[in-house]
C-alpha cells in the first residue's frame, strides 16, 4: 500500500507545481466515478434539519458571469448549482473569495459553500473565512456555528445555506469508509491520500523562479518595520511599555517583547511579544504576523471578554493568536490596522 499510495505523490511535483488544482481533479475523478463516495459526501454535508439534493455530479473550473472560477462545483438531478468547493494546502485565502462564492450558490433551497484544507489550517482559516464574510458590505451572517472534529459548519442566517469547512484526511476517511477496501476507488482514494499527505509534509518542492525574486524579502522586511512601528506607536501612546524589555531576533522571525499598560499606568505581570513567526506562517494560518500572550490558559483568557472571533491556542507558556494586516491598503493603513487589533486584545488583557 505504501508504493501504491507513494505514486502519486511522487509524481504531481514533478509534472506540475499546481497542488490544489491537481488535488481537486482527482477529487472531482473519485465522486463523478462513484456513486458510493457522492452519497458519503452528501452525508457529510447534510444536517438533521437541512439536507441538501444529492450531488449527481461534480465539474472544475467553473467559470461564472463575474469572472471568478471556484475549484468545483456540484449540480442536484435538475443542475441546480448546490454545492461550490475550494481546495487549499498552503495558498491563502484571496480577499473576497470567500463572499464572492456563496453569492454564486443557487438562491433557493438549500446549498452549501465547502472549502477543504490541512488539519492544522481549520482554526485559522476558519477565522478568516468568517471574517470575509462578515466584512462584505451586505454581511453575510453566520450562526450555529458547529465545531466538530476535524471541521467547522455554520448556518447562514436567514436561510437554508451552509459554510463548511472540512479537513482533507477527514473527507478522505469518510468516502474510503464509502467504498469496499478492495475496490478500484479504493485503491484510487489511497493513492490521493497519499499525495494529501505528502502536500501536508515538510517535503522539498522544487523551486519556482518566481520564489527568487526580491519581493518576498522585500516584504518580511517592511513586516520586521511593521512591528517596530506598532510597538514605539504604543508606547507614544502609552499603552504599551518595554521597560527593561528588548528585540528579539530568532530563528524563525523577527519580534519584539513589551507589556500592556492598563489605564491607570500599570503594567501587566506577564509579558508579550509580537513577531514575525515564519513557522506558524508555513503552518498555522495566512498571516506572518503573531502575538504571543502570557496568559496562562485560554479559557481564563476568553473569560475576560474575548470576542469569539478571536483564535488563540496555547503554546510555549501563553497564548498564540494570529494578527491578519489589511491587505490592498497603504502603509499607514496597514499600521493603523494592526495598532487596533492590538489595542482590541489590550483591553481583554487589562481587564
Amino acid at each position: 500500500m505504501a508504493d501504491e499510495s507513494g505514486l502519486l505523490a511522487y509524481l504531481v511535483p514533478r509534472l506540475t507545481s499546481r497542488g490544489e488544482d491537481t488535488a481537486t481533479e482527482a477529487l472531482a475523478f473519485i465522486l463523478n466515478k462513484s456513486k458510493a463516495c457522492r452519497r458519503a459526501l452528501d452525508n457529510l454535508l447534510s444536517e438533521q434539519n437541512v439536507a441538501i439534493e444529492p450531488i449527481t455530479r461534480l465539474k472544475t473550473q467553473v467559470t461564472s458571469d463575474d469572472g471568478s472560477r471556484p475549484d468545483m462545483v456540484g449540480y442536484d438531478r435538475k443542475d441546480h448549482k448546490r454545492l461550490l468547493v475550494e481546495s487549499k494546502f498552503w495558498a491563502s485565502l484571496l480577499e473576497g473569495q470567500a463572499d464572492g462564492y456563496f453569492r454564486q450558490l443557487e438562491a433557493s433551497g438549500p446549498a452549501v459553500l465547502m472549502f477543504i484544507a490541512p488539519g492544522t489550517r481549520i482554526e485559522t482559516l476558519w477565522a478568516e473565512i468568517r471574517r470575509q464574510l462578515e466584512a462584505d458590505p451586505k454581511p453575510v451572517r453566520l450562526e450555529s456555528v458547529n465545531t466538530g472534529d476535524r471541521m467547522r459548519r455554520a448556518a447562514v442566517a436567514g436561510s437554508e445555506k451552509r459554510v463548511v469547512l472540512v479537513s482533507w484526511d477527514l473527507l478522505l476517511d469518510r468516502l474510503a469508509a464509502a467504498v469496499p477496501a478492495d475496490s478500484q476507488v479504493a485503491s484510487d482514494i489511497r493513492q490521493f491520500r497519499g499525495f494529501v499527505e505528502e502536500q501536508d509534509l515538510d517535503a522539498f518542492l522544487p523551486i519556482q523562479r518566481e520564489e527568487l525574486s526580491p519581493s518576498l524579502a522585500r516584504r518580511i522586511r517592511w513586516f520586521n518595520q511593521l512591528i517596530d512601528d506598532v510597538v514605539n506607536r504604543g508606547i507614544e501612546k502609552g499603552w504599551m511599555s518595554v521597560k527593561g524589555l528588548k528585540a528579539a531576533p530568532q530563528w524563525a522571525g523577527y519580534g519584539r517583547y513589551f507589556r500592556f499598560v492598563n489605564d491607570s499606568g500599570a503594567r501587566t505581570s506577564y509579558n508579550s511579544f509580537l513577531c514575525v513567526t515564519v513557522d506558524f506562517w508555513a503552518t498555522m494560518g495566512d498571516t506572518p504576523l503573531w502575538l504571543w500572550i502570557g496568559w496562562q490558559t485560554e479559557c481564563d483568557f476568553q473569560s475576560r471578554g474575548g470576542s469569539s472571533s478571536l483564535t488563540v491556542f496555547e503554546e510555549d507558556g501563553g497564548l498564540w493568536t494570529p494578527i491578519y494586516p489589511e491587505v490592498g491598503v497603504e502603509y499607514h493603513s496597514v499600521l493603523a490596522d494592526v495598532v487596533s487589533q492590538l489595542r482590541r486584545i489590550r483591553e481583554i488583557a487589562v481587564s
